[in-house]
């Protein structure tokens, strides 16, 4: 970016800035209806007999549907987690235990 040296170049500039915020924007709103009236959204959105609530707006519904299935999606990556965290813990005890075990019997020559 080139150095602003006087107001009419900041004034230049902040109109440059805008009109880009305006295509963004507009960039933003025509993806969005594309996506609500066309998109996988559209196509893959539960019908109101296979949703889990049943409240009497669609998009409600949908939200809700949504939102559900990212918290419980979210829940089981944590109890993964914390399983797989455990799991390796008392398997590094285990394998402990048994090195010890087994470094104190005499050792056995062929």
């Amino acid at each position: 970016m080139k150095r602003i040296r006087n107001i009419k170049d900041l004034e230049f500039e902040k109109l440059k800035l805008r009109v880009k915020q305006l295509e963004l924007e507009r960039q933003m709103e025509r993806s969005w209806k594309k996506l609500s009236f066309e998109g996988p959204v559209q196509r893959n959105a539960p019908t109101q007999s296979n949703s889990h609530f049943k409240t009497g707006n669609r998009f409600l519904n949908l939200a809700l549907d949504y939102g559900s299935d990212f918290l419980t999606h979210k829940l089981g990556m944590l109890a993964g987690k914390k399983i797989e965290g455990l799991t390796g813990h008392v398997l590094e005890k285990l394998s402990t235990k048994l090195n010890m075990a087994f470094s104190k019997g005499k050792k056995r020559s062929f």
